[in-house]
């Protein structure tokens, strides 16, 4: 008569604790080291079409857009300004930032009258470049 020996056969189950810790905290770091574009176009603002295809890169870094609805509202990081509000955000921002540019974005309905002003504005506080941003027209 054989005996059989018993012998303890390993675990074949993995243990997927310590991956999904791992897993989670690594989201986690992700998430909170991840800075999020913050959208600063307004959808409202319809720009003119240039002819010649050089609309400006939408570069980031230091750059602060200034949104010209067709009403004449001034529009930065999403939240309607005044003229007043408008110059104070770009003292703040030349303060900070020294060589940084505007992009302004005008509605092609708007007033010239808006654009200037806020030209204006960039040049009374300092601002070295500003742009005024167009679509380039479909090939």
């Amino acid at each position: 008569m054989a005996i059989r020996s018993r012998e303890t056969e390993p675990d074949e189950d993995i243990n997927m604790t310590s991956l999904l810790d791992v897993l989670f905290i690594l989201i986690i770091f992700f998430l909170v080291t991840t800075t999020f574009k913050q959208l600063e176009d307004d959808r409202r603002v319809e720009l003119p079409v240039d002819q010649r295809n050089q609309a400006i890169a939408n570069k980031a870094g230091d750059v602060v857009k200034i949104n010209i609805r067709k009403s004449g509202q001034f529009v930065i990081m999403g939240k309607p300004a005044t003229e007043e509000e408008v110059e104070k955000t770009m003292k703040n921002a030349v303060t900070k930032r020294p060589e940084v540019k505007v992009l302004i974005r005008a509605d092609k309905e708007s007033r010239h009258l808006y654009l200037a002003n806020v030209l204006s504005i960039c040049k009374f506080v300092g601002v070295k470049e500003s742009h005024i941003m167009v679509k380039p027209e479909k090939q």
